[in-house]
Order: structure tokens, then sequence, then C-alpha cells
């Protein structure tokens, strides 16, 4: 419902668009506390439908249907990981940084990569010491809860 006052010839109304029916040219109107039933001239009623969703089929893989607006994040080309302990992606989001090259050394509680996820920034950390074998992702890329990120020997 829609408030307004209106001044016409110098006289105050108060008016209230209550229900505009969309399939006809009919308004539902309140001036200065008397309903009124208003039909809106020049106005052509329409019939909108909704869109029907149709279910996919049983055998559609949802992990592998891709929107069209899609833009393709970027990331390492994908190869399998050297041996040694993951780290994976706590939740998804942005890679901001990543803090380690592959060879260095790291102690448990140095951050690995900065992630930024629900407009704050993460502080990805290893949780073991040891030698970054491989880099996983770059920065840029979007990553999902369960990506692994870095792979430490």
């Amino acid at each position: 419902m829609k408030d307004y006052s209106l001044k016409i010839n110098g006289q105050n109304y108060d008016v209230q668009i209550d229900k505009v029916n969309e399939t006809s040219t009919i308004a539902h109107v309140i001036v200065n506390g008397t309903p009124y039933e208003v039909e809106i001239a020049g106005a052509k009623g329409s019939v909108s439908t909704k869109p029907q969703v149709a279910p996919a089929p049983p055998e559609a893989d949802s992990a592998q249907i891709t929107p069209v607006t899609a833009v393709p994040s970027p990331r390492v080309a994908a190869s399998a990981p050297a041996s040694g302990y993951a780290v994976k992606c706590p939740l998804p989001g942005t890679v901001l940084s990543i803090k380690v090259a592959v060879g260095d050394k790291i102690a448990a509680g140095q951050t690995l990569v900065v992630l930024e996820a629900m407009k704050m920034e993460n502080n990805i950390d290893a949780d073991r010491a040891g030698v970054v074998k491989e880099i996983l992702v770059q920065q840029g890329a979007t990553v999902m809860e369960g990506d692994k990120l870095v792979v430490i020997g």
C-alpha cells in the first residue's frame, strides 16, 4: 500500500493506493477515508505467467553444470598433489595472497594463505611443520570449502 498527500485546486487529499490488479486496469484506492475502485485510463491489462522450472533429469551431474555468465577463476593447472599433507580451505572465498613459496620450511601455526571470505580476511595457517611441496592455488582464485590449497611434506 502506498500513501500520498495530494493538493488539487487548493483542496488537500490523503490518498492510499491499496491494491492494483495486474491482470486488469482496476486499482483499489482510498481517498480521505472513502474507498474507490478506479479504472486506470490507457492502461492495458496483462496476464503475466511465472516461468516454470523443470527438475533436472536424474542422470544430470550438478557438479558439471556451469552458469553461462560464469567467468573461470585463475587456478594453477590441476596436477596430482605431491605426497604429503594437504591444507584444505575451511570456507569458500577468494585467495588474497599466498605467504609461502614451494620449498619454504614452515612452522606449525605459520600463515600460508590469506583468504577473503564473508568480507573478512582469514589467515589459513599450517597445523604442522614441514616443507611446502606444492601450492595448488594462485592469488585471485575463487576456492570452495574443502579445496586443497597447499601441500606440506
